[in-house]
Order: C-alpha cells, then structure tokens, then sequence
C-alpha cells in the first residue's frame, strides 16, 4: 500500500485587517499625530474621536473635516466602540491603561502610546484584556517606525552577531516644556511625573532592541525633574539614561552612543515626520490583526518598559533602601 504524501498543513486564511477607526483623546497628539495620519490614510477610515468633554471631542473632530459628520466627536466611548474595527490612544497614561482595557474586551485592536501606564499592575491589566480578547496591539514608539532608526539597529544587530554583543550605551533626552509655546506645557501628568516617564520610554526604545531587557536599575536626582538612571541589563551589559522634561531653551534634544566588540555607534537622527512614523504603526497594526501574530512592540513590550521605569521611580524614591532596585520580570508571551 502506497502511503499518502505528506500534505503541508494549510495556513489559515487572514482575517481582514481593521479599516475603521477611532481616536481616544482630545489634546494636541491626538489632533496633529494620531488623527492628522489617520485622517490621510488611503486604507483606513477616521470615524470619531473620544473624550470626557463632549465639546472638545467635536472641536477635534472638526479640525479634521468633521464639521459635516464625517468625523464625529463624543463623550459616549461605548457608542464609539461599537462603530469601530480598532483605536488608537493618546490619553494620559493613568486614563489610556483603563480605557485601552475596555476598548480590548469590546473586541477592538490597540494602537497604544507611551507610556502604557503609571504603574506595572495597570500595565499588566491590559495585557490580560488584550489577551483575553485576541486583539492585536502596538506600542508606538517615535524611533522605532522612522527607517533611518530601524536601517541602524538592523546594521547594529548585524555587527552584534559577526563581532559579539554589545557592551555599554548612554543615552540622553532631553525636552523643553518650559519653552514659551510648548504644546505640552499644560500637561498634568508630565509636571508630576517628569522626563522619566515621558522621555524615559524613548531613550528605552533604542536602549533595549541593543542591549536586551533590564534586569536592575540604580540612579540619582537632578535639578528640576532631571534624573539619570543606570540600568543593569539581563545580558551583562550596562547602560544609563540622562532624562528631563525641563531642559532650558536651547539644551534640549536626544542622543545615544552604543559600543562593544563591533565598535561605537552613534543614533542617527531621522527626517520623517511623526505622522509618517504613525500611519507605518497603523500599517502594522493592520498587518498584526490580519496575520494574527504578535508585532515585536505590542502591548507586553510596553508593558516591560513601564516595569523599568516603576523600578526606576521607585529606587528614586527611596535611594538609601540599596545599590539598585530589580526590575519586575517580563510578562512574557
């Protein structure tokens, strides 16, 4: 008897990516990022914007041409859900956390900002939603969707495997809230929370594709809400970050050096604009829903950052309890 050849087993058949969406938020990155790409998207469709105030959800809605119901503002987050394939969120992170865990169990995919949330147990809440619900979500991360970043780290990934891994980084950024005309100058949660928090996420985006996870961390205090932060990495390697929010005018920007066997490289800098940054994390939200696979920055990866800097703030804070605080473990996959 002749035995039956072996038949490749048959791929599922991709689901259709999420077309429709909305944009939790109302502020300036929710107007000039999240909705000015979606709104110029040719694959998608920009429904409505979400906010607590009514009022300045239609005033979001209609700078990107909802006067005429195109795009529609709201304080009804449910009703918005339900019209929707996919959000994006550009909240607060104490409010996105629990606004991204009822958007997953509504079904919904996840485009999330940084960072996820304040603390690791929020973070870990939407991990669990989105997992529960089997949605697709991506971390966007302003670096890590420009090519001349993601060309450099595939180079340096490149040289890490032919010379040996790397060994060091500094990295610093450094905003300017201060400075007369800074959309962000209002910002609540960052006059309380700091570079850290808000600048911290960047400088880990570059940091941790090199370097691997951050098993402890150690640092000190600045003037303002400076703070340096010195991470002991899982792979023996080591890093520190110089963060601030409150730079005087002109001392601001953002810079990393890494080193090792394959040398030292300096981050480039890149020439696209955020929006263009953001409709690529749009594409790989799509593509993340439609294949049913995990994208490298998904939710689990933000989560992981906030846990660095829980730790981080936490070592801060009581800087006389040891040399470093350990960070809490990955959330894994």
């Amino acid at each position: 008897m002749t035995a039956a050849p072996d038949v490749p087993a048959a791929r599922p058949a991709p689901r259709t990516p999420p077309r429709r969406f909305a944009v939790l938020g109302t502020g300036h990155w929710a107007r000039t990022c999240h909705g000015a790409a979606l709104a110029a998207h040719p694959d998608v469709e920009l429904v409505g914007f979400w906010g607590r105030d009514a009022g300045r959800a239609r005033e979001a809605a209609a700078s990107l041409g909802g006067a005429g119901g195109a795009v529609r503002g709201t304080d009804d987050l449910d009703a918005l859900l339900a019209d929707v394939d996919a959000v994006t969120l550009a909240l607060p992170p104490h409010v996105q956390a629990a606004v991204a865990v009822r958007a997953a169990r509504a079904g919904r995919h996840l485009l999330l900002d940084k960072p996820l949330a304040l603390d690791v147990a929020a973070a870990d809440e939407v991990v669990a939603a989105a997992r529960a619900a089997g949605v697709a979500s991506v971390s966007y991360m302003t670096y890590l969707f420009q090519p001349e970043v993601t060309d450099w780290l595939a180079r340096l990934a490149a040289l890490a495997a032919e010379h040996g891994p790397w060994e060091g980084a500094l990295a610093r950024w450094a905003g300017t809230i201060d400075v007369p005309g800074n959309p962000y100058a209002a910002s609540a949660w960052r006059r309380e929370r700091g570079g850290l928090w808000d600048t911290g996420p960047h400088a880990l985006s570059v940091l941790l594709p090199l370097l691997g996870p951050v098993a402890r961390v150690g640092g000190g205090r600045g003037v303002r809400d400076a703070v340096v932060v010195a991470c002991e990495h899982a792979s023996g390697a080591a890093s520190a970050l110089s963060l601030t929010l409150t730079a005087p005018a002109g001392a601001g920007g953002s810079s990393a050096t890494v080193w090792g066997p394959g040398g030292r490289h300096d981050l480039p800098r890149f020439t696209g604009t955020p929006q263009e940054g953001f409709a690529r994390a749009v594409d790989a939200l799509r593509a993340s829903a439609a294949e049913e696979r995990a994208h490298p920055l998904d939710v689990t990866w933000a989560r992981d950052v906030v846990a660095v800097l829980a730790a981080a703030e936490e070592h801060l804070a009581r800087p006389a309890a040891g040399r470093t605080t350990a960070v809490a473990g990955s959330a894994g996959r």
